[in-house]
């Protein structure tokens, strides 16, 4: 009965991705090989000599699994010997490498291992120990259930955290930034309990998550393999382009980018993905202006130890690796769609919220009109991955969710700081009010413009169309330019200097 029980139970679920079924596959696929044969495989090479090694060449471990699952595999456990001497093709190796090795299989003079005479051994790009199980990666409803039933928050925010696992694809055009996203928090109006709460959620999904993709300042790991009898130091492949980060200190979360020192760079680069709370509510901090997705929480959200999703995040992890493969790309000068309703969103706002929205959107802050359009194409690819391709409605779903980001700013932002928030935004603009109209439009085209700059041209033509007469316009321009608004850094181009 209890065997039935456990296949009614396995028809039920996905098949986990487990240390030892890698493990199986790889016995498989060494064992039907006869002695003599010419192989090519894949694991991760651990510069530990095996139990009585001859002293006629070099002899080394490949495990077909990542050391950090070594304690894993419960179970069942295989290595196989790598034989290394000086006509093997080889490149610089260290302890935990992904590596593919061919070479001829051989049997190994001690014990029961298989061993390899290696021809060539060379990094191999780590993605590939995932991508190789794209059958048991997951589909946009497993996913979205093992989030929900975890992650207890609103809709927006549930979503956010899966946008943030699955990365952001390179968008041509969006500054110099690799795959990483910024999920940032920060705390409404006497709500720090709320940004707490969610540090703890994301603290809970981080620990779930292989040593190998947690972007941590040791570069060293060790595991003891008990079923071999040697410990093994490793390192992360150095082939890893892809990794999170949640702070592990309280105190991180008052700093202005709650990330330590040593990870500044990743988070200004965006080449790793940071889950980072913030105590503070700033709208000019780098974790609200760099982050695609800068929400204010109102109230707490809780999460619960989640079985299946411990059981699953392999497959979760293979599920990111084969949909960064799928959307790897975006470009901003196809995404002309995106560009019209993106303005259509920002004047919305600006007639709706007045100067407050526009103080938010100057340079250095969180809705700067500029930054904030390559940073909505990066989440639009987010998007993209989650549903499996760039459907035309994800860009009405992703102004969904900048405008309930705008609604809490506005909402939640503490009474003095509006107040600060204005003054500075009366700075840039003056007094003139018809100079205030005509940057705001002016701000709009650059900001969605492929390359910062924006014809004279284009310029006068959108004025006339929001009102003003021809001869206007181009005065207009021209006081612009007088009084250090604009700069004309090519003839005819136009740049924004003062915002």
């Amino acid at each position: 009965m209890e065997e039935l029980m456990e296949i009614l139970r396995s028809g039920r679920h996905r098949e986990a991705l487990t240390p030892e079924k890698r493990i199986r596959d790889f016995l498989m696929e060494i064992q039907r090989k006869p002695n003599g044969e010419e192989v090519e495989v894949r694991g991760f090479v651990l510069l530990r000599k095996p139990p009585n090694s001859p002293d006629d060449a070099l002899y080394y471990l490949l495990s077909p699994i990542a050391p950090s699952e070594i304690r894993k595999a419960r179970k069942v456990m295989a290595y196989l010997v790598l034989r290394i001497d000086e006509s093997t093709k080889i490149e610089r190796l260290h302890p935990g490498e992904y590596v593919v090795v061919r070479g001829v299989l051989d049997a190994y003079p001690f014990g029961n291992l298989r061993l390899l005479r290696v021809e060539e051994i060379r990094a191999e790009s780590y993605s590939h120990y995932w991508k190789q199980y794209s059958g048991l990666a997951l589909s946009r409803g497993e996913l979205e259930d093992l989030i929900r039933e975890t992650v207890y928050a609103n809709y927006e925010v549930e979503l956010a955290v899966i946008y943030t696992l699955l990365n952001a694809p390179l968008v041509l055009g969006a500054e110099y930034w690799r795959e990483g996203v910024a999920f940032s928090t920060f705390a409404g109006i006497s709500k720090k309990r709320a940004v707490l709460s969610m540090w703890e959620v994301l603290k809970y999904l981080h620990s779930l998550l292989p040593w190998e993709v947690k972007l941590k300042r040791e570069k060293w790991d060790k595991v003891d393999d008990n079923f071999i009898g040697l410990d093994f130091k490793y390192s992360r492949p150095s082939t890893i382009d892809l990794s999170y980060y949640v702070p592990y200190n309280r105190s991180i979360l008052r700093r202005e980018v709650p990330v330590p020192k040593w990870a500044l760079s990743y988070f200004e680069e965006k080449r790793a993905s940071f889950m980072t709370p913030r105590l503070r509510m700033n709208p000019g901090d780098e974790a609200a202006t760099l982050s695609e997705t800068p929400f204010v929480l109102t109230e707490e959200v809780g999460y619960e130890k989640n079985p299946e999703l411990e059981r699953l995040m392999p497959n979760l992890i293979a599920t990111v690796f084969i949909a960064r493969e799928r959307l790897g790309m975006l470009n901003l000068l196809e995404m002309g769609d995106y560009r019209k309703r993106f303005e259509a969103f920002v004047m919305r706002n600006r007639l709706e919220h007045g100067e407050l929205f526009d103080a938010l959107t100057i340079s250095g802050k969180v809705f700067n009109v500029n930054l904030r359009y390559r940073l909505g194409a990066r989440l639009l690819g987010s998007m993209a991955r989650f549903e499996g391709k760039l459907r035309r409605g994800l860009i009405s779903d992703l102004l969904g969710v900048y405008q309930e980001i705008v609604d809490t700013w506005i909402n939640e932002l503490p009474e003095d700081e509006k107040i600060k928030l204005l003054r500075e935004y009366e700075r840039y603009v003056g007094t003139s009010r018809l100079a205030e109209i005509s940057l705001r439009i002016f701000s709009d085209l650059e900001s969605t413009s492929s390359d910062g700059l924006v014809s004279k041209e284009e310029f006068k033509r959108t004025l006339v169309e929001y009102g003003f007469n021809e001869g206007h316009a181009l005065r207009i321009i021209g006081e612009l330019l007088r009084e250090g608004y604009l700069y004309e850094p090519s003839p005819g181009r136009l740049k924004l200097i003062r915002w």
